[in-house]
């Protein structure tokens, strides 16, 4: 798969994503600075998520709460990932395009995250990751742009495809440093899946990402549903597809021309 293609690809997800959703689902821009709200427990941060996205409490939804530390200052902080099946759910319903939602796999801003500062207790603002609700966030941490405190690592779902975000922390908001995907069309004739490894770089204190064709299980789906909740078992073949190599000054993963 070529460089070209998975962008395209990636960005006509994207972009799709945000057709079948309503408008005043809030969205955080990259370089929005943090509102200045702090929690001191669980309830007060469910009300803030609440508020944040206007939650009825008549709507059901999954609230998690994630802690470690992300910015070196020894201090937990939280990652919090908010769920909202149940409004995808609803407002397919509303809109009288239940088959047609679901069938594009409900999605839309319906997956959010939130950081919490641990120094500070300051809470930021909705951060939307468009994707399939019904796989929930995965939330993972690794030492990635410094050997110090660790990076934040999340992976999502866009129908029968799976993407894995990269973000590090900057001013109190997470920052994305790069993204890949693990599998496309999973279960279907032109599945594509990928090996991700994390690489020592001798030249910075901070991570290669690279690349690999991998291989799983041959995997069909009578349930349309059920590929949300399948983890395929991926191995890595010898195929390297791309290295990504991080840059401190404008922290974000590149590729090398001489590779391309």
């Amino acid at each position: 798969m070529t460089k070209q293609y998975f962008y395209f690809a990636f960005l006509s997800l994207i972009l799709s994503a945000c057709t079948g959703n309503s408008n005043d689902e809030p969205v955080q821009d990259p370089g929005q600075k943090e509102e200045e709200v702090t929690y001191y427990d669980e309830a007060k941060i469910r009300r803030h998520v609440e508020a944040q996205l206007k939650i009825l409490a008549t709507e059901k939804y999954d609230l998690k709460i994630y802690e470690e530390d992300l910015n070196g200052d020894v201090e937990p902080d939280r990652i919090i990932t908010v769920n909202l099946l149940d409004r995808a759910i609803n407002e397919a319903i509303a809109s009288n395009k239940v088959a047609k939602r679901v069938e594009m796999g409900y999605i839309g801003n319906y997956n959010y995250i939130f950081y919490v500062d641990g120094k500070s207790q300051v809470i930021t603002s909705p951060i939307a990751l468009p994707s399939s609700p019904q796989a929930e966030l995965k939330v993972s941490f690794e030492y990635l742009t410094n050997e110090i405190y660790k990076d934040l690592i999340i992976d999502y779902r866009i129908r029968n495809s799976a993407f894995r975000n990269f973000y590090t922390i900057k001013s109190r908001v997470p920052i994305q440093v790069s993204t890949t995907e693990l599998f496309t069309d999973l279960g279907r004739d032109k599945q594509e899946v990928y090996f991700i490894e994390l690489e020592e770089n001798p030249n910075i204190n901070s991570k290669n990402i690279i690349v690999y064709k991998g291989k799983t299980d041959p995997i069909s789906f009578g349930d349309p549903d059920a590929v949300y909740s399948y983890q395929p078992n991926i191995t890595k073949t010898n195929e390297l597809v791309r290295r990504w190599y991080y840059s401190p000054k404008y922290m974000k993963y590149y590729l090398r021309k001489d590779e391309m």
